[in-house]
């Protein structure tokens, strides 16, 4: 059996966050663990409150895992804070995968990661990332650089590169240029990675669910250019039968494969 450890914040509504991770994690054949970063209290139109949890925590759930379980990969989403990044940066082993999505805001807009947390994921994350996922958003607020086409995307994806991370894929899913195409690159060079675009924008719980899948495929034994491709057909097909689970909000279906016999799509 395969082994994977999302290090991320709690979603009360069960659309994002660890909940989600630990559903696409289940989806893909892979035993998900967690790791309580912070806790939030949402629901699928806004965060109302957010609490933070003890440095030491983090590195005690860490090492609770790492005595009995062979992980495979660990996959971090909100942090928080630069006290939460450093001790989650510490407390992942250095030699095993690590996933990074630099989750920032919320789709209701809500500020997920303080200013000095941006400076700490770029210095104690990224370096260790075998891959990182940023949305549009994530990448310029991260890279300073305004995207506002392919290129620009690619500009930015090259500055995750000089920043340490191995490979990153900038997300494209809210791109008004060229929507749903990801730029993957890596030491090697760039790739463009596309699925089929549907007709639907903000979907909650998006970004954790394609990391999630990320880490997933690279704990059953992908390298990480396959891990991504794989994820992308993932993400899209719980995007393609994803639940609006409250008025006007669509979410996630990691359960999409056992569901599209009988789901009618919306």
């Amino acid at each position: 059996m395969a082994f994977a450890v999302s290090v991320a914040g709690s979603d009360s509504s069960a659309g994002a966050g660890l909940q989600v991770d630990l559903k696409t994690m289940t989806a893909c054949g892979v035993w998900g663990m967690s790791v309580v970063a912070a806790l939030t209290a949402q629901n699928g139109h806004k965060v109302s409150a957010v609490q933070g949890v003890p440095p030491t925590f983090i590195a005690d759930q860490v090492a609770a895992l790492e005595e009995e379980f062979a992980i495979g990969c660990y996959k971090t989403g909100m942090l928080m804070n630069a006290e939460t990044v450093a001790a989650a940066a510490a407390a992942i082993p250095k030699e095993t995968p690590l996933v990074v999505d630099p989750v920032m805001v919320s789709t209701s807009r809500a500020r997920l990661l303080d200013e000095e947390g941006e400076e700490a994921v770029i210095s104690l994350m990224l370096p260790r990332s075998d891959v990182t996922t940023p949305n549009l958003l994530e990448a310029e607020y991260l890279s300073g650089i305004s995207i506002t086409d392919t290129r620009s995307m690619e500009r930015a994806a090259e500055w995750f590169l000089d920043a340490g991370a191995k490979a990153v894929v900038v997300k494209g899913g809210h791109a008004h240029f060229r929507r749903g195409v990801d730029v993957y690159m890596d030491r090697n060079g760039m790739t463009l990675v596309e699925d089929e675009v549907l007709p639907y924008a903000d979907i909650h719980g998006s970004g954790c669910c394609y990391a999630s899948a990320i880490a997933s495929y690279i704990a059953l034994g992908c390298d990480v250019f396959d891990a991504v491709c794989q994820a992308k057909k993932f993400v899209t097909g719980a995007i393609e039968y994803s639940w609006e689970y409250s008025p006007g909000r669509r979410t996630m279906n990691p359960f999409w494969q056992m569901h599209q016999t009988y789901y009618k799509k919306y």
